[in-house]
């Protein structure tokens, strides 16, 4: 029988463990965890002996470099290297934030193990198997391709280049094919992690909901997934514009003011459930809190001694904290970033409309 592999914390990170250290997890010691399986991206990749970040830049590297020099001789002309250039930086951009979302999810358990009211293996389970939908690589492939079909089918895939040779043609749309389906790689996840958020707003939770660290860690972790999102969104508008045909049409305009709400959709409405359930959560907790404090208010009365005051200080300090307290699993902070992010490319297409329309 094959023996499974496990995680331990050392120095360098995670790696494989000794038998022994096997058999004192299996013993109770410590927790045994599944290992978090590579993505195909980080798989592919790996045939670069670099970290997947500094891999996939490589890669988009070579791919400007190859793709500029090849056009180039053909067209003799620089016109199409910004095109390039914006379509290799979406090579690198699109994947590393993929895997990079994929090996941050692991915090998002350690929040679910502090706030949800259910037993570690309930939630263990629950957790794998919202991983396994969100990262689900034959429906990643399948969303790439779906979305390809559809820019294909509206037009929305036209550059506007005018090629002297077809090898030109071949090559921009070759990158363009890739960075397309990279972009739809990552438009399953994206959509799933907000349902396994909105999911989250439905779990029963207990009172460290409202004292723990980890929802703060919790939003802003999800706040960086839709920063990362809105840096693709922005990336894919200037490469729009780097191009002879721009937002030429209301299409393409609608299509990009599309994602926009998308994005703004995708960063509150599943929190919203969450916000939810903190509400409901601390309404039922200041209730017990409120009854508790009435009887320390009547103690201090009656018997107005040094203890008795103390106490009912501490509890009023406490119900005020708990008023106080946000009740939204993020801050301004976040919001004035994602809004940024995802305003100012509108503004730039707004611009460039008017002044189309001007000249």
């Amino acid at each position: 029988m094959q023996v499974p592999y496990y995680y331990s914390i050392t120095d360098s990170g995670f790696g494989e463990t000794s038998k022994t250290n096997r058999e004192i997890m299996n013993l109770g010691f410590l927790p045994v965890e599944k290992k978090l399986h590579l993505l195909f991206l980080e798989k592919l990749i790996s045939i670069i002996p670099v970290s997947y970040y500094w891999g996939w830049t490589i890669a988009a590297g070579i791919v400007f470099i190859c793709t500029s020099i090849g056009v180039f001789h053909f067209e003799e002309s620089f016109s199409y290297i910004p095109s390039l250039f914006m379509l290799s930086v979406l090579i690198a951009l699109q994947p590393i934030i993929v895997i990079w979302a994929h090996k941050k999810m692991n915090l998002l358990k350690d929040y679910l193990m502090d706030i949800i009211d259910l037993t570690k293996d309930e939630i263990l389970k629950w957790y794998e198997d919202q991983i396994s939908i969100v990262f689900d690589e034959k429906r990643m492939l399948a969303s790439g391709v779906l979305y390809l079909i559809v820019v294909h089918l509206t037009h929305l895939d036209v550059m506007g280049f005018s090629f002297k040779s077809f090898y030109s043609y071949a090559i921009i749309n070759t990158v363009y094919l890739i960075s397309g389906i990279l972009l739809g790689f990552g438009l399953y996840p994206l959509v799933c992690t907000a349902l396994m958020v909105y999911k989250i707003g439905k779990l029963p939770m207990n009172e460290n909901v409202l004292l723990s660290k980890n929802l703060q860690i919790k939003g802003l972790l999800y706040s960086k997934f839709t920063i990362c999102a809105a840096s693709i969104y922005a990336t894919w508008g200037f490469f729009r514009l780097s191009t002879i045909s721009k937002f030429s049409n209301a299409l393409n305009i609608g299509f990009y003011s599309f994602f926009a709400l998308l994005l703004i959709a995708y960063f509150i409405l599943p929190q919203y459930s969450i916000h939810q359930m903190i509400v409901k959560t601390k309404k039922e907790k200041l209730e017990i809190f409120s009854k508790q404090l009435m009887n320390n208010a009547k103690e201090a009365f009656h018997s107005p001694t040094k203890n008795n005051i103390s106490v009912l200080k501490d509890f009023l300090d406490i119900e005020h904290q708990l008023d106080e307290m946000c009740v939204w699993p993020f801050g301004t902070y976040e919001v004035l970033h994602i809004v940024l992010i995802i305003i100012i490319p509108i503004i730039v297409v707004l611009l460039e409309v008017i002044l189309g329309i001007m000249r």
